[in-house]
């Protein structure tokens, strides 16, 4: 008896391990429709020419959404990221049969943005780094440092040192991920030309380190603009405060959903449904002052995101059952 007993605990041992499976976050660097290169021109959706000879953020708090909504943390890690390498990072390995989205944060989590940086192994990410990345004891760690040329003949210099406790974001980005070799790979897609998504780098002070006017703008581009999944599916970002107000209820439902508008800045705002995996499933509109209401014909977790003139400004989760 004891003997199968211990047959039985060695099987389950052995198909315990066999469900582990070592996952990596790979981020592909593009600039516009091109693959990134340092000093190569882009133009935002300003108009605003510019290059970039220095791009380097952390990723920190990533989180694994897997098997209908399992989140599974990825303990003690943190990304430096240098657009101009390439970025494979293992993950960790995990009990995980099939993704569905991953989450982090860009910068560094305020438990750890104020730490010594000379406690850190020099091979480690919060380390010392030169050029640097830590702006002080008080301030912490730059959570993006993108420098370059702007304006009509690239003749301008904009330097970007974005931080700030109250500027650090998480956000989720649906994929499914795939399956290389034994192992299991999240590839998420970096367009760089986003981050500066209606900043002017065309008129004003450009050479910004803080927290603060186009440092907090940047960071708020880079939560809701910059990543897409290797699918297309855009992050779920953040909420601006000075955009106006929606009401989506009610949350939960068996049917259907209003969404209501604020009369705020007249106009028209696009509303995509998608799944718990990313994919679209609806897509409507509300104007200004309006409603509209969404039908769902299944159960299951559903995004609503709102968009004003391509740029997300809104995102709510809500539950259908049946």
């Amino acid at each position: 008896m004891k003997k199968i007993t211990l047959l039985a605990l060695s099987a389950i041992f052995a198909l315990s391990m066999q469900a582990q499976q070592n996952v990596y976050l790979k981020i592909d660097h593009f600039l516009g429709g091109n693959t990134f290169a340092m000093n190569t021109t882009a133009t935002n959706n300003l108009g605003n020419d510019f290059n970039v000879t220095r791009l380097q953020y952390y990723i920190a708090e990533i989180k694994i959404v897997h098997d209908g909504g399992q989140v599974t943390d990825v303990p003690n890690k943190w990304i430096l990221v240098n657009a101009n390498a390439t970025v494979n990072e293992l993950l960790g390995s995990f009990s995980i049969t099939a993704i569905e989205a991953i989450k982090f944060g860009i910068g560094v989590e305020q438990s750890y943005n104020h730490l010594d940086p000379a406690s850190y192994a020099m091979s480690h990410p919060l380390a010392p780094k030169s050029p640097s990345m830590h702006w002080g004891w008080s301030a912490g760690y730059r959570f993006v440092a993108m420098e370059g040329n702007s304006g009509a003949s690239l003749n301008q210099t904009y330097e970007f040192h974005a931080l700030g406790d109250a500027n650090y974001y998480t956000f989720t980005i649906p994929t499914s991920g795939a399956t290389v070799g034994s192992n299991l790979e999240i590839t998420v897609n970096a367009d760089y030309e986003k981050a500066f998504y209606n900043i002017d780098l065309g008129s004003g002070n450009n050479i910004i380190h803080g927290e603060v006017g186009k440092a907090a703008e940047l960071l708020i581009n880079f939560s809701n603009n910059v990543f897409t999944s290797s699918e297309g599916n855009s992050a779920i970002g953040i909420i601006e405060d000075n955009e106006p107000n929606f009401a989506i209820g009610p949350n939960p439902s068996s049917q259907s959903v209003l969404v209501s508008a604020e009369a705020m800045n007249g106009g028209s705002y696009d509303l995509v449904v998608t799944d718990i995996t990313g994919k679209i499933v609806a897509k409507s509109s509300v104007k200004s002052g309006g409603k509209t209401q969404l039908q769902f014909n299944h159960q299951g977790v559903y995004f609503i995101s709102i968009l004003q003139n391509g740029a997300r400004i809104k995102v709510e989760k809500v539950l259908i059952y049946k």
